[in-house]
């Protein structure tokens, strides 16, 4: 895995990477417990890569590889797991 920064314990792993790079790299159903704020179709623009979710050209394209991102969740966490996800009050911030 391609990672800037990561901790990890035997009760807990965090990581700072690339979301993709870092659950291709994780065995399947090796997740018990996931959090973090997803990418916005167009809303934040991080960087003029490819590979930016942000960075698309409308809305077929940010759910392509969306799509990508949640069957590798779906792949990595634990049957009967949680996830949750930080998602902003979109209508007064666009």
């Amino acid at each position: 895995m391609n990672v800037i920064d990561q901790v990890i314990t035997d009760r807990f792993s965090i990581y700072n990477a690339d979301c993709i790079d870092v659950l291709r790299g994780m065995p399947d159903s090796s997740v018990h417990y996931s959090i973090f704020s997803p990418p916005f179709a167009s809303l934040y623009t991080y960087s003029a890569s490819p590979r930016d979710m942000g960075n698309c050209r409308g809305y077929d394209d940010f759910f392509e590889h969306f799509g990508f991102l949640a069957s590798q969740l779906f792949r990595v966490i634990m049957p009967g797991r949680l996830m949750s996800f930080h998602c902003m009050l979109l209508p007064t911030s666009k």
